[in-house]
């Protein structure tokens, strides 16, 4: 994710989308909060869901509570350390490791089981109920998969880059690895994902 430049400042520097985003909400204001989750949450909705079992509603969670601590630490960004993105999915990944470390305390029945009939019963627009639901357990059995196959990091990694397209600089700095270290570690979860892929196809 490459910075775009927006302006330039009468000596001729460059302001840049990230640049000015956080002017604004250093500034506290109003509209930066929604520029702020117009620009992130749909991404870090993706990434939470990935790695929450696909837990609409915890990965919901996640995204608030990530926009919130983003906005209310804003004047601890530093733009030399990393992108803006970087710091904000890392953010979001630090969320997303509570809800986990969370989960596994209390050994609950993950939300995403926990589907009322009323649901069920609302799926009646014409399509068909028990393929829409076969393709989704498809898709998620097929994540489960990859959850289980790769180490935490190297799922992390896969879709920060894959999915959000972040940087191997960007994704390093969300996990504090080096971008040879994250190479590596794409490469790694690559060729496991293939494996495991293929393998459940066969």
């Amino acid at each position: 994710m490459g910075e775009v430049e927006v302006a330039r400042t009468d000596a001729g520097e460059v302001i840049t989308a990230d640049a000015a985003l956080v002017a604004r909400l250093r500034a506290r204001t109003p509209e930066a909060y929604a520029e702020m989750y117009d620009r992130f949450a749909a991404g870090i909705h993706r990434f939470a869901v990935a790695r929450l079992a696909g837990d609409v509603g915890a990965a919901e969670d996640v995204v608030v509570e990530t926009i919130v601590w983003a906005a209310r630490d804003i004047a601890r960004f530093s733009p030399g350390n990393s992108s803006l993105a970087a710091w904000v999915y890392g953010i979001a990944r630090r969320r997303v490791l509570l809800e986990i470390r969370k989960r596994k305390r209390l050994k609950s029945v993950p939300r995403e089981a926990q589907v009322s009939a009323d649901v069920i019963g609302d799926m009646t627009d014409g399509v068909d109920v028990a393929e829409g639901a076969a393709a989704r357990l498809d898709a998620r059995s097929k994540v489960a998969a990859l959850r289980a196959a790769l180490a935490e990091v190297e799922f992390d990694v896969l879709v920060l880059s894959c999915v959000e397209e972040l940087s191997a600089r960007e994704v390093g700095q969300v996990i504090r690895r080096s971008e040879r270290a994250v190479h590596s570690i794409l490469h790694r979860a690559k060729k496991k994902a293939r494996e495991r892929l293929v393998g459940d196809d066969r």
